[in-house]
């Protein structure tokens, strides 16, 4: 297993670019701009009193990212916070990285004080990987015109 780590993306940093292309590419459904999510990733990253992004590095190259956040991009469910945003590029996956981001998102909920976290994953795959990360499904939706399967996590376990 490669050693993979992760770290806390800060205003003003070359992930924060990275991972900009990155969510414009992987997730259509945001329909925005590189312009426009460097632009919100920048301003999220300087206030991180309510929610941080994780990069994942390898060597010193990030790999992926996800983040937390206390509202999900128009959620169907009234709850918070959720894990959102998970990537990890193609080369590196089957490694670890995905796991690790997770379990770094929800370390960093508990340091907060969340004892639930949630998300939406649209892929029977994603709810396979989050399943055995001690995930639970609890509603499958239309989410933003997809179908969604809604998770959550006890953190006090």
């Amino acid at each position: 297993m490669k050693d993979i780590r992760t770290s806390i993306a800060n205003a003003g940093s070359l992930e924060l670019t990275i991972c900009a292309g990155w969510r414009v590419n992987a997730f259509s459904m945001h329909r925005t701009s590189f312009e426009e999510e460097l632009k919100s990733l920048e301003r999220f990253a300087s206030d991180q009193s309510r929610g941080v992004l994780l990069v994942a590095k390898t060597n010193g190259e990030p790999i992926g990212s996800c983040l937390l956040v206390e509202s999900e991009f128009e959620p169907n469910h009234d709850v918070a916070p959720w894990l959102t945003g998970l990537f990890v590029v193609p080369e590196h996956r089957k490694e670890g990285a995905g796991s690790i981001l997770v379990r770094a998102v929800e370390d960093q909920a508990r340091r907060r004080g969340v004892s639930r976290l949630h998300l939406y994953t649209t892929e029977a795959a994603g709810f396979c990987f989050y399943a055995r990360l001690g995930w639970s499904i609890i509603d499958c939706t239309n989410w933003r015109g997809c179908n969604a399967t809604l998770m959550i996590r006890d953190l006090r376990s």
